[in-house]
């Protein structure tokens, strides 16, 4: 494979190829830095489609190119010899995030930092009007300072004019349901979902959907991902609350899921707040924290923000007061001459106010360092919960076998409401299934085994096993 002749570039190596065009990593003559450069190969037809898919990903990442988890777009042209499209890009060292979790899985606390990171990405992508709708562990390159940046704006599309596609690209493991049986062309929801996704691959190597040594093919992959239970990750290190966040992120119903990325990025904030670990910001410009809840004495202040007091200036003639709501003293007004008051008193009050603001700025009342330009919701201010955790234990099941096969029947853990649903999979023929009944006729004669699990609203019980041989 022959990489094109760009003048002010020279070629180093092949880097990898994509759906229809390779990327190579060039040296840029000046200001010389190492580059990577995605090209349109040359066997693929460059219809107008072809062109308005590059153009549109030029024009994307050039949009976001300031921002801190984005590959940015250095410029772009059209090579002399056949006029492929290339853009120049900053090179990020492969491997991609797919491949590098695929036999170490990242640890809980690196898989959340990642998805604010993420979140942060794709919030400001959203606020420019562009849906992403191919985001995936591949997608996400990390820089030389060992942070995620989200790339491959190939197939995006802006928030007006998606519906008008009539060829939409999927990327079947991390696509969310709308896109697979053509509800949708993407939305906000969908990103959301296929980041959902991407966090889950991060944690456990794999596609949610994805079953080991099973049948991965795109057809068993619709259909799990149209039908079966989001599933838990099933790793002990993962706190409960990060495994609701992911299986609501990866809800059938694209309501259901967190609102947008910024809320998603929220909840793993706090996450990452009650287990403790170190707080991750989120990188979207103008971002504020909620404003709905005010701080006495500061109109329209959010719930978390530090407040200043009237400050007190020790000088040698006593205390001058600066704040601007303080009224400057009148003649006339009752004061001591600067003699009156002990020095030693002034110094006194002095360390008692200086204590006071300094404990107020450092721990915000509430025993919590603060932390610039995070958001972490204070005690008083109760957490949204992401998915509710009353479904904590798995269905009672039995079966057995009747003259019309076996019948498997279940007792639910909770009593039932209206919406509340079952999801069960069978082993013998991979097949998934949803059913309000409490129980289910398998006709077959061979033995089978049955899982099952209890699903309300977004939240699914641990699941129930049972074989009949």
């Amino acid at each position: 494979m022959s990489a094109p002749v760009i003048p002010g570039f020279t070629f180093i190596e092949h880097l990898g190829s994509g759906g229809f065009a390779d990327v190579f990593l060039y040296e840029q003559q000046w200001p010389r830095q190492r580059v990577a450069v995605k090209v349109v190969r040359p066997d693929v037809p460059l219809t107008d489609r072809e062109k308005y898919l590059f153009t549109a990903e030029a024009n994307a990442m050039a949009r976001l190119a300031d921002h801190p988890y984005i590959v940015s777009v250095i410029t772009a042209g059209v090579t002399a010899e056949g006029g492929r499209p290339f853009l120049v890009m900053r090179y990020c060292p492969p491997p991609d995030l797919g491949v590098r979790v695929r036999a170490n899985p990242m640890a809980p606390v690196d898989a959340v930092s990642t998805g604010i990171k993420l979140a942060s990405a794709i919030e400001t992508a959203h606020r420019s009007g562009i849906l992403h709708r191919d985001i995936k562990p591949s997608n996400v390159l990390v820089t030389t300072y060992h942070e995620p940046a989200l790339t491959d704006f190939g197939i995006a599309g802006h928030m007006g004019d998606v519906e008008g596609d009539n060829d939409v690209r999927i990327s079947y493991p991390w696509s969310p349901p709308e896109l697979l049986d053509g509800r949708s062309n993407g939305s906000v929801a969908s990103d959301v979902y296929s980041l959902g996704a991407t966090i889950w691959h991060l944690l456990v190597g794999r596609s949610p959907f994805s079953i080991p040594s099973g049948d991965n093919s795109t057809r068993a992959l619709s259909a799990r991902i149209l039908h079966a239970a989001p599933p838990a990750t099933q790793r002990p290190d993962v706190p409960p609350a990060l495994d609701r966040l992911l299986q609501q992120c990866l809800a059938k119903r694209p309501e259901h899921r967190p609102a947008s990325a910024l809320e998603l990025a929220r909840a793993l904030q706090r996450i990452e707040a009650a287990a403790g670990w170190a707080r991750t910001s989120v990188a979207v410009e103008g971002d504020r924290p909620d404003a709905s809840v005010a701080v006495p004495g500061i109109p329209d202040a959010p719930e978390d923000a530090t407040a200043m007091k009237p400050v007190t200036v020790i000088s040698a003639s006593g205390p001058r007061r600066i704040a601007a709501q303080d009224p400057v003293p009148s003649p006339g007004d009752d004061q001591e001459d600067d003699g009156g008051v002990p020095a030693l008193v002034w110094a006194g009050v002095a360390a008692a106010v200086l204590a006071l603001v300094v404990g107020y700025l450092t721990f915000r009342g509430d025993g919590r360092e603060e932390d610039p330009g995070v958001v972490v919701p204070t005690e008083s201010h109760t957490p949204i919960e992401v998915v509710p955790d009353v479904l904590t234990e798995a269905p009672t099941l039995s079966g057995r076998r009747t003259a019309r096969g076996v019948l498997f029947e279940w007792s639910p853990p909770v009593p039932v409401e209206p919406g509340d649903s079952f999801s069960w999979h069978r082993d013998d023929t991979d097949e998934y299934g949803s059913t309000s009944r409490r129980s289910l006729l398998v006709r077959t004669d061979s033995p089978v085994c049955l899982e099952l699990s209890m699903t309300r609203g977004n939240d699914n019980s641990p699941r129930a096993n049972e074989c009949v041989t």
